[in-house]
């Protein structure tokens, strides 16, 4: 009997990890989103340096434009690598799904967490009862493997 306990919590433990993982997607998604958006930035800043320089204080070196540009070039560095990294953590997330077995299971992971649709637009567009959704969305849990993290 106590047993079938331990398994039991380390079981919810385990669901609760893949619901983090999944979670993440939403997290990845608007990291890698916000890292294109600040290279859009920085791209736009280094094509017009002039108006960067026009911003420093009076007095300030010209040689501060290659240190701008030097600058500028490791912070694109930076971004690249962390959005990189992103889209990584993505694919990961779309992958686990992708590789499960049962397409319904599939369907409401996708939907819940790749789609953020919350429980009742899930039943209304499968035309499946919230409870039973519930179900499905357990049985998905049990089967979704967390494959090791293979983004550097």
């Amino acid at each position: 009997m106590e047993k079938d306990m331990k398994e039991q919590i380390a079981g919810q433990n385990r669901n609760e990890e893949k619901k983090e993982l999944l979670l993440s997607y939403k997290m990845y998604r608007q990291k890698a989103w916000r890292m294109e958006e600040q290279l859009k930035e920085i791209r736009m800043h280094k094509l017009f340096p002039g108006r960067i320089l026009s911003e420093l204080p009076a007095g300030t070196e010209r040689k501060d434009l290659s240190d701008y540009i030097v600058q500028c070039e490791g912070f694109i560095q930076e971004i690249i690598q962390a959005r990189m990294q992103a889209v990584c953590r993505i694919t990961e997330v779309q992958r686990s799904i992708e590789a499960m077995q049962d397409e319904t299971e599939k369907t409401v992971l996708t939907m819940k967490y790749l789609r953020d649709n919350k429980w009742e637009e899930i039943a209304d567009k499968l035309h499946i009862g919230i409870r039973h959704i519930h179900r499905i969305h357990n049985s998905a849990l049990n089967h979704f493997e967390m494959k090791e993290e293979r983004c550097h």
